[in-house]
Formats: C-alpha cells, sequence, structure tokens
C-alpha cells in the first residue's frame, strides 16, 4: 500500500473517528483499536481522546508507514509563530519514512494582506523563498521552499470574511 492510500485511508478513518469522539465531557480516550485493510491485510492502529468540554478532540492513527494525528493541537512548523491575537482552531501533523507535515488552522481579527506579511517575513528569515503568491477575491495565498530542497515548503492561505482572517499554514519537510 502506498503512503497515499495509507493517508487517504487514515483520514477516512479519522472523520469517522473524530464524529465518534464528539460530546466526551473529559479528556479520556473514547475509543482505541485496530483496523484491517481487506485488501492488503495490513493494519493500522487507531485512539481517539475527547475533550474536556466535549468540543475538542484528537484521533491518532500509526501505520507501519508512519503516524497521522488529526486533532485541536494545531502546531505551526519551526520558526513560525502565530499571528498576534490569533486563535488556533484546528490542525493534524503527520510523518512518514523520513517526511513530516501538516496544516494548522487559525482566525483571527485583522486584514489578510497584514498576516500574510507576517508569515512572509517569517518564512524569509528561516531561509525559505516564496515561489508563489496569488490573490483571488478575498484569499490571498502565498507558497515557499526551501533552495535545493524542494520537500520543504510552506504554504499559507489567508481569507478576509468582513473583519475576520479565517487561514491556514500548511507545510512539509524531509525526504
Amino acid at each position: 500500500m502506498t503512503i497515499r492510500k495509507n493517508l487517504t485511508l487514515s483520514a477516512a478513518l479519522a472523520t469517522a473517528l473524530l464524529v465518534t469522539g464528539c460530546g466526551s465531557k473529559s479528556e479520556t480516550e473514547v475509543a482505541s483499536g485496530t483496523y484491517t485493510d481487506p485488501a492488503t491485510g495490513k493494519t493500522a492502529e487507531y485512539k481517539v481522546s475527547g475533550g474536556k468540554d466535549g468540543e475538542d478532540g484528537k484521533v491518532t492513527i500509526k501505520t507501519d508507514d508512519g503516524e497521522m494525528q488529526f486533532g485541536t493541537e494545531a502546531k505551526l512548523p519551526a520558526g513560525l509563530t502565530p499571528y498576534p491575537g490569533s486563535k488556533m482552531t484546528g490542525g493534524f501533523a503527520g510523518s512518514s519514512e523520513g517526511k513530516q507535515g501538516g496544516l494548522a488552522s487559525f482566525e483571527v481579527k485583522a486584514k489578510a494582506a497584514d498576516v500574510v506579511a507576517h508569515y512572509r517575513g517569517q518564512i524569509e528569515s528561516a531561509g525559505l523563498k516564496v515561489k508563489s503568491e496569488m490573490n483571488a477575491g478575498d484569499t490571498i495565498i502565498i507558497g515557499a521552499e526551501k533552495p535545493g530542497d524542494e520537500q520543504t515548503t510552506i504554504q499559507v492561505t489567508a481569507t478576509q470574511n468582513g473583519d475576520i482572517v479565517e487561514g491556514a499554514v500548511t507545510y512539509g519537510s524531509g525526504g
């Protein structure tokens, strides 16, 4: 089974398990077990934990190829800090065969251009080069990569929704 199929399978399983985990009243394990892919016979272990308020939860899926986490523990890649006043709203992270990646979503009362400028400065300070920029209506997207290492990438998306910016930082590295 390829990594892409494992991640697709993991994403589908995680979505189903997040629904199962809703409503937990304390930070406890809601469900765990092993899933076997009927086509290959390979297994994946999963664990679902619920948050104290019933809103937060986390799903961890481990396979022979790596690990994937979904939930509210949004983490930015090393060297990046949230835009001041941001609320991290969710995310996921994964690793497989020496590669790592993830997504951290956020919202903040600000202007999309200011949020993107904040991340652009940090990205460039970390040694990555912005290779693409797109403005489409209320959305700004920049994409950057580390020179000489096309697998180390960061993409920032910021969408203006009234006086609120909803956005995400997607990242990957390794290989």
